[in-house]
């Protein structure tokens, strides 16, 4: 069963290509706006809807329980969501909107490791070159390795993050000559490679509950962290003939943070992704791949969490 998401991921890239080889010869007038000197275009339909397909590797390591990393049992995740632009007009700028929502899909085959229960969903706003989101995620059943009787099996158990967040980000140079919507959300067309720096902060709040007793250094089963980031980075997107482009993004977060015992951790998080697609007339896909690391330190022990996640993001507007 473990070749079953790379298998399903394989033949939705397949199909893909062949409908970007297919419609590419048809780009042209009538889908967006005719100007050729504007360098984001927008698409004459209002409305889209999306298709995401996600396969993510989410581990956390702690040095306080061993050399082990615990591993996410719910990798693979499908979703839908939409956007719609001109939603409406506030302090003189229009807001856009788009929102998407994935839950994890079980491929296993063991009754213990199929416990488990994850989701994300996103709330995502354009008000001008600002990017505001709201995003919440919840993942529950891990594994670990441990060693039992000479050789070493994987411990299931019912630990569980849920994370929720609200992020501003700024596109501080782009000039109106640079979108990420158009690589990331698919919304938009950029007609030229352009890029921007990027500046904004994050409110976090996370809060882990270990039922199962796992993690014996989790008083009364629970840790909640909240937290205050600053981020800076840069993003740039190549744009090719016939619709096809793409993009690199990396920004560093400072953050401060506060758990329920009054420790704090001050630690800087690197997030890197990387988005490389094609744009239609009325389709349009592309392949994300994204990592996040987060260190976490407290009085007598540290804490990493590497999120890994590789996607395909399919949109038809209408």
């Amino acid at each position: 069963m473990a070749r079953c998401p790379k298998l399903f991921l394989l033949v939705l890239f397949l199909v893909g290509h062949v409908l970007a080889s297919d419609v590419a010869v048809k780009i042209g007038d009538g889908s967006v706006a005719k100007n050729d000197s504007v360098w984001v275009q927008k698409f004459d339909e209002k409305f889209s809807l999306r298709f995401l397909c996600d396969y993510t590797l989410w581990s956390v390591w702690n040095t306080a329980y061993g050399n082990e990393a615990l591993v996410s049992n719910s990798p693979l995740s499908l979703g839908l969501g939409f956007a719609y632009d001109d939603l409406f007009t506030l302090f003189g700028v229009s807001w856009d909107i788009s929102w998407d929502f994935t839950m994890s899909v079980f491929l296993g085959a063991e009754e213990e490791s199929s416990k488990v229960d994850a989701f994300e969903t996103g709330l995502d706003l354009f008000p001008g070159k600002f990017w505001i989101e709201i995003w919440l995620s919840y993942y529950s059943g891990f594994s670990v390795k441990t060693e039992q009787d000479g050789k070493m099996v994987r411990r299931f158990s019912d630990l569980n993050f849920f994370e929720m967040y609200v992020s501003v980000l700024w596109m501080l140079t782009s000039k109106d000559k640079f979108s990420p919507r158009s690589a990331y959300f698919l919304d938009r067309r950029q007609t030229h490679s352009a890029g921007s720096w990027i500046f904004g902060g994050r409110f976090q709040g996370y809060i882990a509950e270990d039922p199962d007793s796992l993690l014996t250094f989790y008083e009364e089963g629970e840790r909640i962290l909240s937290s205050i980031w600053g981020n800076i980075g840069y993003t740039y997107t190549w744009v090719f003939e016939n619709g096809f482009f793409g993009n690199i993004w990396l920004d560093v977060g400072l953050v401060y943070g506060l758990n329920n015992d009054d420790e704090y951790t001050v630690m800087p998080q690197p997030d890197f992704k990387t988005a490389w697609g094609y744009a239609g007339q009325k389709w349009s896909w592309n392949i994300v791949v994204e990592a996040e690391y987060n260190a976490f330190s407290y009085k007598s022990y540290w804490e990493q969490k590497l999120i890994v996640k590789g996607g395909i993001l399919v949109v038809r507007r209408f």
